[in-house]
This record gives C-alpha cells, sequence and structure tokens, in this order.
C-alpha cells in the first residue's frame, strides 16, 4: 500500500471521531453537545486496519524483473550474417557426412585386408565371393570375429616364440658361464 492509502484512513478515523464528539473541521476545541458513546469496537478494527497497513508498508518490496531477448532481423547485415551462418552448417554437415561414409569403407576395407592376410593368399573369386559376403551385416559379423580371434592367436603365440628365444639366450648364458666356472 501507498502512503495516500494510509492517510486516507487516518483522515476517516479522524472524521469518525469528530463525529462523535461534534468537533466542526475548522474549530480547534472539543464542545461536547451531547454525551456520546464511542463504538470501541468499530475503533479497534480501524486500529488493527492501521496495523495491517503499517505491516504491509514495512514489509520490503519485490521488484520481478522480466528480461527479454529478442534478435532484430531489421538491419540487413545480421540477417546476411545468419543465412551465411546457416549455409555454412550446412556445408560443415554434409562434409562430416561423407568423411563418416569415407571411414566406414575404410574400416571395411581394413577387415578385408585383415581377412585375406587370415587366409594366407587369395584368387579373384575369393576377393568377388568376400565382397558379396560383406552386404550382409550377419557375415560381417561373423568375419570380424574370425579376424579377431586370428590375430589374438598370432599374438600369444608370437609371445610364446618371444619367451622361448629369451629362454634360449638365458640358457645359452648359463652355459657359457658354468663353462667359464669350471676352465
Amino acid at each position: 500500500m501507498d502512503t495516500y492509502a494510509v492517510f486516507e484512513m487516518f483522515e476517516t478515523i479522524n472524521r469518525k471521531l469528530d463525529k462523535r464528539t461534534n468537533v466542526q473541521p475548522d474549530q480547534r476545541t472539543v464542545q461536547p453537545t451531547e454525551t456520546t458513546n464511542i463504538d470501541m469496537e468499530a475503533v479497534s478494527g480501524a486500529i488493527k486496519q492501521l496495523e495491517n497497513v503499517i505491516e504491509e508498508v514495512r514489509k520490503p518490496a519485490k521488484v520481478e524483473y522480466k528480461h527479454r531477448h529478442t534478435i532484430d532481423i531489421g538491419s540487413s547485415k545480421v540477417f546476411i550474417s545468419l543465412v551465411v551462418m546457416a549455409l555454412m552448417i550446412a556445408g560443415l554437415s554434409y562434409i562430416v557426412g561423407e568423411q563418416r561414409r569415407n571411414i566406414n569403407r575404410y574400416k571395411g576395407n581394413d577387415l578385408k585386408y585383415r581377412y585375406i592376410k587370415m587366409q594366407g593368399q587369395t584368387n579373384e573369386e575369393n576377393l568377388y565371393s568376400l565382397e558379396r559376403q560383406f552386404k550382409y551385416g550377419d557375415t560381417v559379423k561373423i568375419i570380424r570375429k574370425q579376424v579377431e580371434k586370428y590375430e589374438e592367436l598370432v599374438k600369444k603365440q608370437a609371445e610364446i616364440i618371444e619367451r622361448a628365444k629369451r629362454e634360449n639366450s638365458e640358457a645359452e648364458r648359463l652355459k657359457r658361464e658354468v663353462e667359464a666356472l669350471k676352465k
């Protein structure tokens, strides 16, 4: 509530009191002409209203800010820059799509190479059958599993051979040390 409303309430209370005491607004002295009973309930009600108004005035005012963001396309520079950016995004999206297709093609070619390497040799007929197999997703998964299993076995075999070479070289070194100690 604003101060004007509080002022109006005070004036209303003042007028009610003036009527009951029969005081003219321009007179400063009270002249009771007859005894009047002041309705204390009305006064207490007005005091409660006044206290409520005072509490409302003492409460901090909440200020709400509403932010609005707008893009003004009225300027030709802004419009042109938005169109250029949209075209660039579309072009870059196309380029990314093409690169994905190339990468997928290279993955397939890599798997084909590894499969041929697993077979050891190939001829023209085997290449054509391999190309036909790559048209179906299930056979590609089977070929991939075969190739991965083969490569894992080759790695294990290489580790075993390497370990055997190390053990042989260690055994030869120990033999030389024993012979050196015998002499």
